[in-house]
């Protein structure tokens, strides 16, 4: 054994301590340059992560923008109806299509970006993603409803005969008969504004709640301090 370690001995005095000194460079060098990998390596996942959660949150702002809009649209539908029922008790005018006005202006379709709904899914929150998933469809779908109701509501008076108009009460009277054509078209226009009427509430609701559960989970998700007031 003695022999052995006397010859590894003269083995690395053959050598000579150049070749252990440029051995001792290499292994430390490497060391380093492993090191200075690893530590770029971990930079380039956080500047990936910092660059996903920017993308996240850009996705939340456009969502919530959407949304923000719908309710703000539904808001007004059902404010609008409220009115018009409501001075329709007062009148004792039982007919909804008598006292509900088309809306001045109709609102133009929302879409949600695929991205903006895959990034909510990512949250994880099945209400709050099942409650957004057809909201903008329901939206864009109350539109041309209105915008029918309007063309057919004006369409009536002009079909009617003997009208007479209260221009100090701003109503108007004309002579419907029995199982006319007319009287047909007035049956469709209250359904279409009874349909209405039923429409502003729940889509309002459904609106409010979704709402209501979208703003405080991307606040705990993506900590964006968002505050939306009821006003």
């Amino acid at each position: 054994m003695s022999s052995f370690f006397a010859s590894l001995k003269d083995f690395g005095a053959f050598l000579g301590s150049e070749f252990w000194s440029a051995l001792v460079g290499a292994i430390v060098g490497g060391v380093i340059a492993f090191l200075i990998q690893r530590q770029a390596q971990k930079a380039a996942r956080r500047e990936r992560e910092d660059d996903r959660k920017m993308e996240a949150k850009s996705h939340a702002y456009s969502l919530l923008f959407k949304v923000l809009s719908i309710h703000a649209t539904f808001a007004h539908i059902k404010s609008h109806v409220d009115e018009s029922l409501e001075l329709g008790q007062r009148e004792n005018i039982s007919m909804i299509s008598s006292v509900l006005l088309p809306i001045a202006n109709i609102p133009t379709p929302i879409q949600f970006a695929p991205a903006e709904m895959a990034m909510l899914l990512s949250l994880k929150d099945d209400d709050t993603f099942n409650l957004l998933l057809s909201l903008d469809r329901i939206h864009n779908s109350i539109i041309p409803v209105w915008s029918i109701y309007d063309a057919k509501r004006a369409a009536i008076p002009t079909k009617g005969d003997n009208h007479a108009f209260d221009k100090t009460q701003g109503k108007g009277e004309f002579d419907v008969k029995q199982g006319s054509h007319l009287e047909a078209s007035i049956y469709e226009v209250e359904m279409l504004a009874t349909e209405l009427a039923q429409r502003a509430k729940l889509d309002f609701e459904e609106a409010d709640q979704a709402m209501k559960k979208l703003v405080p989970l991307l606040n705990d998700r993506l900590k964006l301090d968002i505050k939306v007031s009821d006003k």
